[in-house]
């Protein structure tokens, strides 16, 4: 069975881990569509750092609306690694190989993430189910 974590729900953590992942996976697919672009700096996100902030309440601004229907806009407060590689003679500092890596390091903790939550999720419908009956 899933538990909390501190005070801090094991679905709060696993939806929190999901969220940084899709974060940091679009900033990896941004590096690597910039791979030979010239002058182009590669940002990566530091994941641990990025959910802890996230967990502790510091993950984001929420930017305040005048009207009922404005869209809410969320500025992100995102940590990045510092990167001391390097550079092409282009001045680009992408490692093609660096990112792939990242990229499944990145997809391999959502499976996780995605796993347990999935489970947690069959345990409710597996005991709403139950009192059915």
């Amino acid at each position: 069975m899933i538990r909390n974590i501190g005070n801090i729900s094991a679905e709060g953590y696993l939806i929190a881990g999901l969220s940084v992942g899709e974060i940091n996976h679009k900033y990896i697919a941004n590096n690597i569509a910039n791979v030979d672009t010239p002058g182009y700096s590669e940002r990566n996100l530091d994941f641990n750092k990025t959910l802890s902030a996230v967990l502790n309440g510091r993950g984001g601004i929420a930017l305040r609306t005048s009207h009922p229907r404005h869209i809410p806009l969320l500025k992100e407060n995102l940590i990045f690694e510092e990167k001391h590689s390097l550079i092409k003679n282009d001045f680009n500092s992408v490692d093609i190989d660096e990112q792939i890596l990242r990229l499944s390091e990145n997809l391999g903790r959502m499976t996780v993430f995605y796993a347990l939550l999935a489970k947690k999720y069959s345990q409710i419908i597996g005991a709403i189910n139950e009192l059915k009956r």
